[in-house]
């Protein structure tokens, strides 16, 4: 996948505007801290992320699924998955919905 600069300044936009205690702001923490392999394609990922966006529900099965793309759960990995707080999957994503639309950009 190509990014081109206003991609890039787009999601950094997007990134900035995000409050830090938000669903949001957690779900990102996790996905930066997970690691794949190394070769895990962009699309298999892209995949795999809006299969949760149309099955909101599944997160915990998602998070299991992307936590073991490298076959190596790390530390970090279940520390960033608790700071999620999850305890209801449709809970979680509907207030990460609702943190959606009320973004500003």
């Amino acid at each position: 996948m190509k990014l081109d600069r206003f991609t890039l300044a787009q999601t950094m936009a997007f990134l900035i505007s995000i409050p830090p205690d938000s669903n949001l702001a957690k779900l990102l923490t996790f996905c930066l801290t997970v690691k794949v392999r190394e070769k895990t394609q962009g699309l298999d990922l892209l995949k795999l992320t809006y299969d949760l966006m149309e099955n909101p529900s599944n997160l915990a099965y998602w998070t299991q699924d992307v936590m073991g793309q490298d076959l190596d759960y790390t530390s970090e990995e279940w520390k960033a998955l608790g700071e999620m707080g999850i305890k209801n999957s449709d809970e979680f994503m509907a207030i990460l919905s609702q943190e959606l639309e009320n973004l500003n950009l």
